[in-house]
Formats: C-alpha cells, structure tokens, sequence
C-alpha cells in the first residue's frame, strides 16, 4: 500500500510462530474470509486457499458496494492487495516482522480522500468504526491459525538451479495430482534438518546430489494441512537427474513456467523463482 492511501488505520499483535509461517496465514484466502463476515463482509476469490501474486478478491459489504482487490505482493514479509479497476483507491496490507519474542503481524487498511458522491459514500462504508472493529478480527484469527500451523508436519521442496533454468518434476501419483508439476522433495522426518531432509528426498527421488542453500518464498499450506518449505539449491558436481520418483522431469525457464500445470502451492512461488533466475548464477 502507498503513503497516497490515507486516511490507514493499522493494528498489531505478536504471534508465536515463524514469520514465514504467519506470512503464509495472512494470504489464505478462507482466514480472511472467516475473519470479515461476522461484520457482514463477503468474499469471493479467483481461487480459494493461498493467495499469490495476481490472485483477485472481490469483497462484497453489507451496503452491496463491491469491492475488487488485486495481489499486489505476497512473500515471506507479509501481503499488498490494492484496487482495481473502477474502485483504485482502497487498499488491505499485512505486514510480517521478526522480533526476539515472536512475529508482530501488522493490519492496514487504507482508501483515499473522498471525491464526489461515490467517494464520499465509500469513505461512509470504509467508516472507522468498522475498520476499528475489522482489524481485532483479522488479527486474532491469523493469531490463532499461525499457531496451530508452527506445529504442522513440514515438507521440503528444491528449486534446483541451472544457469537460467530450474528443475521441474511431473508428478506421477496419486491421481488427483498426476500429470502436475513440482519442485521435488519430500517430508521432513522428527528431528531432522530441514536442509539435510531436502538432500536425503533429491537423492531418493532424482538419485543425484544437491546442494541446498538459502530459503525462498513464505510457507505454503497444503491441501492437507501440512507446510511446504522451498530452498533453493544446485546440483552436486557431476550429478544428473533422473525422473526416478516422477513421470518426467523438465529443466524450464522463467518465460516457460506458463506451460505447466503447477501444482497450487509450487504455484505461489514462481514469482520468487523468476527473481531468483534473473540474479547471479
């Protein structure tokens, strides 16, 4: 959200639970749903779940305006959503920092000035009573959510790196996702590293070595609950994948992530991963 979104109002509280995790709460489109409609606030997404860049709310209020919020950023600090189209001026932010004790996860909702009828009468829906009210809401369930999260079973991805290109894995089970596309890797068994976990699943499914460096993107809530962590990462020296573990294998580039079917959450991360390829090798 711009500084041009005035008036904001911003609400804080601490959560017990990794920020990258309390990242991923705020983007699930249903917690925010969830969170709105005790105050007569409906939502409607382009697609149920996490959200991700491009994603669209429509948020429809009890005095039947609408509402429509683009994704404007989602990563491991947090979500921007701003207008779009005929209503530009209206804006959601939540915003993730670390501390010593925890996570502080900030809420702002702002709009601009109002102009002419419609304005004015936006400026009467987005009152400060009702963002007053919103923003306790919105902050005790991600509360709530974050926490039960930070005990999920944790899965391991590797966005393994070649020049301008990154290895994607079609799945080859179970059906529901067979002939989708992945990042390869696996759970994270008790009291394993995540980065040794990331290495062990590479060599079992790909039989090749890799090397896992740093984190990229914000948790990402599966179907089932669980998390799913991305790494980045490179083949050992030497090493040549092979579709072991998976119907096919396929070393694309930023331009041809469109020509696959992703799977919902490796999804939400193609963003970070075409940052990642446009950086040094």
């Amino acid at each position: 959200m711009t500084d041009d979104y005035l008036p904001t109002l911003r609400g804080t509280l601490l959560v017990a639970a990794p920020p990258r995790t309390v990242a991923a709460v705020v983007a699930e489109e249903w917690v925010l749903r969830d969170s709105v409609a005790r105050f007569g606030v409906r939502v409607n997404a382009e697609r149920s779940g996490q959200l991700g860049v491009g994603d669209e709310l429509v948020v429809r209020l009890r005095w039947r305006c609408s509402l429509r919020l683009r994704v404007e950023r989602a990563d491991e600090t947090g979500i921007e959503l701003a207008g779009d189209g005929s209503l530009p001026w209206v804006g959601l932010t939540a915003t993730v920092t670390p501390t010593e004790d925890g996570t502080l996860l900030t809420y702002g909702i702002g709009w601009l000035p109002p102009t002419g009828r419609l304005g004015r009468w936006l400026d009467l829906v987005l009152s400060r009573r009702l963002v007053l009210r919103l923003l306790p809401a919105l902050l005790g369930d991600a509360r709530s959510r974050a926490t039960k999260l930070a005990t999920a079973q944790i899965v391991v991805g590797a966005v393994i790196r070649d020049g301008t290109a990154v290895l994607a894995a079609q799945r080859d089970r179970p059906p529901a996702a067979a002939g989708r596309w992945e990042f390869p890797g696996g759970r994270v068994e008790d009291g394993e590293d995540e980065r040794a976990a990331l290495a062990r699943e590479c060599r079992e499914e790909l039989t090749a070595d890799v090397d896992v460096t740093d984190r990229l993107g914000p948790d990402l809530v599966l179907a089932n609950g669980w998390l799913l962590r991305l790494y980045a990462a490179k083949l050992a020296a030497g090493a040549e994948p092979v579709a072991d573990d998976h119907r096919a294998i396929r070393w694309v580039s930023a331009d041809q992530f469109g020509e696959l079917d992703w799977l919902d959450a490796d999804r939400l991360v193609l963003p970070a991963v075409a940052t990642l390829l446009n950086g040094p090798a």
